[in-house]
This record gives C-alpha cells, structure tokens and sequence, in this order.
C-alpha cells in the first residue's frame, strides 16, 4: 500500500469515527481520543418569556430620518419633505473674485434619491412641487405646514417620467423669490410635495446620511462665474444645535398616521414605530446551560393598508441604554447597531402571515451570570426603512390571545462539554 492510499485510508477512518460520535452525541470508551468521555444532551423548550412589550410611535425624532419620506396615496397617506436653507450666501466668485449677488441665471434645487427598483419603479410619470414654507409659526407642527402649500406661494415644479427617476432629480424654483431672500437676508425654507396618478414614494436624501438636497444658484452666464452652492442649515431653535442641526431637514405627515391597538406590535410604517420587549428566564437555563439557540417567535399579522408586497428587514436590535433609564421611549432611542451580537435580520412582506422567528442567541447568550439589574433582558424591533417607506409589519402582542402571543423557543445543552465548539 503507497503512502497516499494509506493517508486517504486514514482520513477516511477518521470521519468516519467524528461522524458515529457526532450524531449520538455521547462520548465512551468506543472513542477515546475523538470525542469526550462524557454524554451531552439537547434540551428544546419553548416558553412564555415575554413579560412586557410595547411600540412607540414617532421613533427615530422627527430630524432623525435616514431619507425623507415623499409620499402620496390619495387619501391613505400624504407626507411632505422640509429643508432649510436659513442662510444664503450674497457674493459669488468670478475670475477668482467674490461678486456680489445682484440678479440669478437660475435656481435649481438638486434632490438626490434612493433610486427605485425596476421591477418596483412608477408606472406613471410624477411630478414634484415646491413651495415656500418660511413661517413665523412653527413649521414643523402639521396643521401650520398643511396651509402653506398654497398657490401664492408655489416656488415651482417639475415632472419625471418613470424612467429617469435614477440617482439625483433638478427642480428649478423661482429665481426673483430666491434673490428677494438672498438680498434681504432672510431664510429660504421649502417644501416638497409629490403627484402622481397613481401611488407613489419617494425616498429622498438629508442631512442626516451627508446626501442632502442642496440648493445650486448661478449668479451669472459668463463661464468664468462659478455656481453658488447652498446646502441646508438650520438656525432655530438659537443658541441649541443639538435641537436646530436635526431641523435641516426633515418629514412632515399630512394625512394618513394610524394608530396601534394594545394586541399589536407595529413595526415601522406612518408615523414610524419601534417595540420593545422584555424577557423574563430561568436561571436554571440562562445561567447552567450551554445556550445553543434562541429564536424569538411572533406571530404576523397581515396588514394591507399600503405596500402589503414590498418586503422590508425587521432588524432585532440591543437596548444598550443604562438600566436607570426607565422610560421606554428613551430605551428605544439607544440601541446597538444591526448586527450586533450576531442578531439577524428578517425580510418580511407587510401583507403575510405566520410566525416568524428572529435568531437572538447571541444577545441572550450575554445574559449568563449576570442579573437583571445590570443586564436587562431587554430587546428592540426597528424597520429597515423606518421613517423612510410606510410599510408596516404588525405582530401579536403579549395581550393577544395566548396561542399567538410572543415565545422564546431555546435549545441548550443539558451539561457543558469541551467537546462542543
């Protein structure tokens, strides 16, 4: 026999052997060196471990949102898109010189967009509105915003076929209201609004993510004149960035936010909502077990109101917030990053049904001999597009009926052994 055949021999052998133990997992004298001398057992249960759970709506703050939503759906939803512009520079530079600003070629606000989908993109062109928003009144409470798109003060508009609705839109506004602003020193604030025959959403970038709307003025048609361009700043509240930077740009919802009943968890949709659930265990399981697999179950509820076919990821997320913050809307506003802990992600379709099962082992896998106290068994939902898109994914609560209330299904091992990874 050559030496390759006998190493393959070998090989052979030794699978042969890791996969007769494996199976059974149960060590003995039949395999002393592969596998421990010592009998390992699954364990699978599945529990009410759901002690509290409730959604908040109106998370992430208003300021806050990855994209704007610009939405129209006749009378289910109609949202509108703010941005600031509370200083416009006077001079423009030509020739290496600053000039002051005395007339405008042209006022262009460049809008990028998340680009749609083509198997997802409008069936029928769209138009996008502009108007002027500045107020003495506060302009982001809805019943003022609502009455200042109004005819007297259109900025102006501009319709795309669904085609070029690719990565950035240009919508010329109103040079003579631009310039009026610009020399008198005031803020220019608009407004976005969308049309459509039929329903349509746009999402559209901000501050927030670094890809805003930016306004782009030409103070004159000489080559050597370069263009002015305007990116929004917020100047309000004075005298507290932390409140006025969110308020450069920012969703307004006009018609269409709806409500949660106390026997649904809702996650995403208008106005955007997060859950936050916590758990309750047995030590005998989270502290004198191996945990090698915990799924949190929700039962789906389907919800058809909009979008019931576009799916979204529902992400599981940590609460990282120290345990004297108790109230849960601060709770939902500190919480890690997707992915972290290994909690994965759902992609879920609004209009579906059934369970469906978030694995969430690494989260409770960091909860062994540590009290509630100083780790709470706490969980956050959020939706991918929260703030973004309306879709909504809704689940049974802890006050549905009890066959489709929230569980923890857990598989662990019974007795800890070095034979397993």
């Amino acid at each position: 026999m050559n030496k390759k055949v006998l190493t393959l021999l070998t090989a052979a052998l030794a699978t042969i052997a890791i996969a007769a133990c494996s199976e059974n997992l149960d060590g003995g004298k039949s395999c002393p060196l592969l596998c421990p001398e010592q009998a390992v057992t699954l364990a699978d249960t599945t529990i009410d471990a759901v002690i509290a759970d409730t959604t908040v709506a109106g998370l992430p703050p208003i300021g806050s949102e990855g994209y704007l939503m610009l939405a129209s759906h006749g009378d289910t939803l109609e949202t509108r898109a703010i941005v600031r512009f509370d200083t416009l520079p006077q001079t423009y530079t030509k020739t290496s010189l600053d000039s002051t600003i005395v007339k405008l070629d042209s006022a262009i606000l460049v809008v990028p967009i998340v680009k749609p989908d083509s198997l997802k993109r409008p069936a029928a062109p769209i138009t996008i509105e502009v108007y002027n928003v500045d107020t003495t009144g506060s302009d982001t409470v809805t019943s003022v915003i609502a009455g200042l798109f109004r005819p007297d003060r259109f900025l102006g508009s501009k319709t795309f076929a669904p085609e070029s609705l690719l990565d950035t839109l240009q919508v010329p506004i109103s040079t003579d209201s631009v310039l009026s602003r610009e020399i008198g020193g005031t803020k220019l604030r608009v407004g976005f609004r969308v049309r459509s025959s039929i329903g349509i959403d746009l999402r559209v970038g901000t501050t927030h993510v670094g890809q805003a709307v930016t306004l782009r003025m030409v103070a004159s048609k000489d080559t050597a004149s370069r263009p002015v361009i305007v990116s929004p700043l917020s100047t309000t509240p004075a005298d507290a960035s932390f409140l006025s930077d969110p308020l450069s740009d920012y969703t307004i919802v006009l018609k269409g936010g709806t409500t949660t009943p106390n026997t649904i968890l809702a996650v995403g949709g208008v106005p955007a909502r997060r859950v936050f659930l916590r758990f309750v265990l047995p030590s005998r399981i989270v502290d004198s077990t191996t945990i090698v697999r915990a799924s949190l179950l929700l039962t789906q509820v389907p919800n058809r109101r909009l979008a019931q076919h576009d799916s979204v990821f529902v992400y599981p997320l940590a609460v990282l917030a120290a345990p004297v913050v108790t109230d849960v809307a601060s709770l939902l506003q500190f919480v890690g990053p997707s992915g972290q802990f290994q909690l994965d992600s759902v992609s879920i379709a609004p209009g579906d049904s059934g369970v469906r099962s978030f694995e969430i082992v690494g989260l409770v896998r960091t909860w062994k001999a540590q009290t509630a106290t100083v780790s709470p068994r706490t969980l956050a939902l959020r939706s991918g597009a929260e703030g973004q898109l309306p879709a909504e994914l809704d689940f049974f609560s802890t006050r549905a009926p009890a066959s489709v209330r929230p569980r923890l299904r857990i598989t662990y091992v019974t007795k800890s052994s070095s034979g397993l990874p």
